[in-house]
């Protein structure tokens, strides 16, 4: 009986062996699979057809759109960073600045519904741009209110190699670079964690190191330069809406972000959207059954400090069976444009909520600067006495608190030469009061001797 048991258990290290032996060979969920459909490109764009799309954006709007091809992939593709708002607009001090928001699609070669989202997207925010007319006056009004109010990037094709190796190969479970990098892996926040493979024939491979990778190098710059107040990476396979953090790091110490409740109300306004299909959302390690290290997202909460930085899956099959790839991340072509128009809410709740956010961000900062102000003038008010304030943390600065404190040191000369003028006065009060004491006592003395002397007189007579 133990020898049998003895002789399972080999037998069963020995499936395992060989089972993580061919895994690491084949690779098995980036390898091909029999798919229940495959995109029809009438439906669909490919990735030609995207950057005719982008071409064309940009010679119709060249008032409201810029193309930036200076980004490319390591195989020399445009990564087809899109700059949208309105140029000629400029905003005034007294009113807030435009809304910064970095949009990324596409960093999953495999997920072609976020990209066509994203042409949609562009498609209603642009078609208003001209003139309103009588039947469609609140498109007009919503381009001009989205141009005017924001200032979007949007990294069209952040893996444009990875697509285009799926239209070449008919692979549609390919998930990273042409090399096999999962960029979505690459990035320097708790690089190289069991949220990641090292393996290059897996569907996370993270690279050999944290932004090797050529088509990270948007993000990170990006980050920086342009300091958005919103990122977010879009993508499909389920309709969750994730806040930072996703990494094992975070999962194993339960970190959260600092304005976890600013992100809970962002995610749960877009969650509503789409009142027949609502999100899920919380935060990524709660809400999905593994973690992810060296993700775009958490790389801008953690390291780019990013105010809002949200992952969000567009789409899900409710029925996904089996090891095919498209359907699981894409719907049908011939359901494509319905489930277009279904997220779309989404995109508006985002700028909703943002747009409100800072207009009151705005005016926290406006009023604090007020504040300073005042207290600046108070401080060079030396003449009046000044009254105790209750300090703030929130409106003082720590350059303010050391100014008040020498402030109250500073009248200490005015308080010396106080009590020397008043010293000073004694003495001449002094002084003038015995001088005068002294000129009655002279005139007493004459006085008494012109009285002597008339006595003197009257005795001789």
């Amino acid at each position: 009986m133990q020898l049998q048991v003895i002789q399972l258990i080999f037998l069963n290290s020995i499936f395992v062996f060989i089972l993580s032996l061919f895994t690491q060979i084949a690779g098995v969920d980036v390898q091909p699979q029999k798919e229940k459909y495959e995109p029809n490109y009438t439906y669909y764009h490919n990735v030609s057809s995207i950057e005719s799309v982008f071409r064309s954006l940009v010679a119709k709007h060249s008032d409201f759109i810029q193309l930036n091809n200076d980004y490319k992939s390591s195989g020399g593709r445009s990564q087809l960073v899109l700059r949208m708002t309105n140029f000629s607009s400029r905003v005034e001090t007294a009113t807030p600045a435009k809304v910064r928001l970095l949009l990324s699609f596409g960093e999953h070669a495999r997920e072609f519904f976020p990209v066509e989202s994203m042409l949609y997207f562009i498609s209603n925010v642009t078609c208003g741009v001209t003139r309103p007319t009588l039947d469609k006056p609140s498109t007009h009004k919503f381009s001009a209110w989205v141009l005017n109010n924001f200032d979007i990037i949007i990294i069209g094709m952040a893996n444009p190699d990875g697509r285009d190796f799926i239209e070449q190969t008919r692979n549609y479970c390919w998930r990273g670079t042409k090399s096999g990098v999962d960029i979505n892996r690459n990035f320097d926040w708790n690089f190289g964690g069991k949220g990641s493979s090292n393996n290059p024939q897996d569907g996370e491979f993270r690279g050999p190191g944290a932004f090797s990778e050529q088509e990270t190098e948007v993000f990170r710059n990006m980050s920086f330069m342009f300091a958005p107040d919103a990122f977010v990476s879009f993508h499909s396979g389920v309709r969750h809406i994730y806040i930072p953090f996703a990494d094992s790091k975070s999962r194993q110490g339960r970190r959260q972000p600092v304005n976890k409740t600013l992100l809970i109300r962002l995610a749960r306004y877009m969650s509503r959207s789409s009142p027949s299909r609502p999100f899920k959302f919380g935060l990524a390690y709660d809400l999905t059954g593994y973690t992810a290290d060296g993700t775009s997202f958490d790389f801008m909460a953690g390291h780019a400090k990013t105010p809002f930085s949200l992952a969000v899956e567009l789409w899900e099959h409710k029925r996904h069976e089996g090891r095919s790839c498209f359907d699981e991340f894409n719907p049908r072509s011939e359901a494509l444009q319905a489930e277009l128009v279904l997220v779309h809410p989404l995109y508006v709740e985002l700028l909703n909520f943002m747009h409100k956010w800072k207009q009151e961000h705005f005016l926290r900062t406006r009023v604090k600067k007020d504040f300073d102000s005042l207290l600046i003038r108070r401080k060079k008010d030396d003449g009046h006495q000044r009254l105790p304030i209750r300090k703030n943390s929130m409106f003082f600065s720590e350059d303010l608190k050391e100014g008040d404190d020498s402030d109250a040191g500073a009248s200490l000369p005015n308080q010396l030469m106080f009590l020397m003028v008043f010293i000073l006065t004694v003495a001449l009060v002094a002084i003038l009061v015995r001088h005068a004491c002294q000129m009655v006592r002279k005139k007493r003395i004459i006085s008494l001797r012109s009285l002597s002397a008339t006595f003197s007189l009257l005795k001789l007579s």
